[in-house]
């Protein structure tokens, strides 16, 4: 994963948004993100991090159940060619207590991966 630069720079949405489908995840995923990249425009990247996983604990748990990352992993599985044991890998990789919960610190170590 890349992870944001220090410096502000425009942060850009990498999956394809498909015009025939207004209800796909991607698309509610690209509309919360030009959001999100309008709002954290001038924040450090930390605090863009705690904002993106705000966000995906959407009953602020202060946690993502794996199920919930899986899910969200699959919604854009085809459009970044991941393979199931791909996917598999990456909730192995976050979870790294393997509790079956990804607080987050294991996302923010997770996303500032290369």
């Amino acid at each position: 994963m890349r992870s944001l630069p220090n410096t502000p720079q425009p942060l850009y949405f990498p999956w394809p948004v498909s015009e025939e489908d207004p209800t796909s995840i991607a698309r509610l995923f690209h509309e919360v993100f030009t959001e999100l990249a309008a709002v954290l425009k001038d924040k450090d990247q930390e605090s863009c991090y705690k904002e993106m996983f705000r966000i995906l604990d959407d009953t602020r748990k202060g946690f993502l159940t794996c199920d919930d990352v899986r899910t969200i992993l699959r919604s854009v599985q085809t459009q970044v060619q991941m393979s199931d044991q791909e996917l598999d890998d990456v909730l192995d990789d976050i979870d790294k207590n393997k509790d079956g919960r990804v607080d987050f610190a294991e996302f923010y170590k997770f996303m500032l991966k290369e």
